[in-house]
């Protein structure tokens, strides 16, 4: 059975709206902090992309211009900024789940 299927089962056996169950689950939060996280990895990599693509570019026109191969130097940490970006936004969702779920246990 698919998610979306067992979910609306689960919604209507607890007699929920959609708007509620969307309240509960915090939809909104998590589609803006998806949506932010895309962006900023979007960016990141771009970024990255540029560097790698531009040290690739020089060394093709050195080879081409003087016969000669140089190695051009690939800045290694952009290439890994998509990565530690991913891992904090992972962290950050990890906390306020956490703190949420406390304040849940807390409440009842």
């Amino acid at each position: 059975m698919k998610i979306g299927n067992k979910l609306n089962q689960l919604r209507k056996l607890s007699g929920m709206t959609q708007e509620q169950l969307a309240e509960k689950i915090d939809v909104l939060l998590i589609g803006g902090l998806i949506f932010i996280m895309v962006s900023v990895l979007n960016f990141a990599y771009v970024i990255a992309l540029q560097s790698t693509t531009l040290s690739t570019q020089y060394m093709l026109y050195r080879y081409i211009a003087t016969g000669q191969y140089a190695n051009a130097p690939v800045d290694y940490i952009r290439l890994m900024i998509p990565s530690m970006i991913t891992g904090a936004i992972g962290l950050v969702l990890f906390i306020s789940y956490v703190i949420d779920n406390r304040k849940k246990d807390t409440e009842k």
